[in-house]
């Protein structure tokens, strides 16, 4: 693993068991086992190294979705759906859940670091174009609104698992996606 590396990992886990603004350089420099110097040069500032980890959490976000979906049947798209909700409900119980870095980066440093809010948004429209995909292959007429109503839920999850991770009962939200989705295929 590179230096870079290094830094960028011990980044996502500081900020994920804390804040962004409670976490300093210093503290990740010391961290992370890196010099000042090395540090500097690959973030000139925290605002660079927000960006990268917040760009390196969609990947592994993305990565880790991709994958449970994999083990779904390629053709049975309300399976993959489901999936989408069992991989959030086995991360909302997962050790180091401690809500949605990218919520957090919204809520905590946009206004400071402006250039944080494009990383920070583009899990949420990878994640509309997946569910909007999957509603396209369950024929659902119009699937935009649909996608960006179920995205919206999955946000609400995670904000309320964030509060109290065994208070989301996930059964509970698939039944009322599972009824907006055939209602969606009634109009069609």
């Amino acid at each position: 693993m590179s230096k870079k590396e290094d830094i960028i990992n011990t980044a996502l886990k500081l900020f994920n068991s804390h804040s962004y603004n409670s976490i300093g350089v210093d503290r990740i420099i010391s961290e992370s086992g890196v010099a000042k110097m090395t540090f500097y040069k690959y973030f000139p500032s925290k605002e660079k190294l927000i960006e990268e980890c917040l760009l390196q959490r969609n990947i592994n976000l993305q990565t880790s979705l991709n994958a449970a979906l994999a083990e779904c049947d390629p053709e049975d798209s309300l399976g993959q759906l489901k999936a989408i909700f069992e991989w959030y409900n086995a991360w909302f119980h997962s050790e180091d859940f401690n809500g949605c870095m990218f919520q957090k980066a919204l809520e905590e440093v946009i206004k400071i670091y402006p250039s944080t809010l494009e990383p920070a948004t583009q899990y949420k429209i990878w994640l509309t174009a997946l569910v909007q995909n999957l509603l396209t292959q369950l024929g659902i007429h119009n699937p935009t609104h649909l996608a960006t109503l179920i995205v919206s839920i999955l946000d609400g999850m995670t904000i309320q698992a964030h509060v109290n991770r065994h208070s989301v009962e996930m059964d509970q939200y698939w039944t009322r996606v599972e009824h907006l989705i055939n209602y969606e295929k009634a109009l069609a």
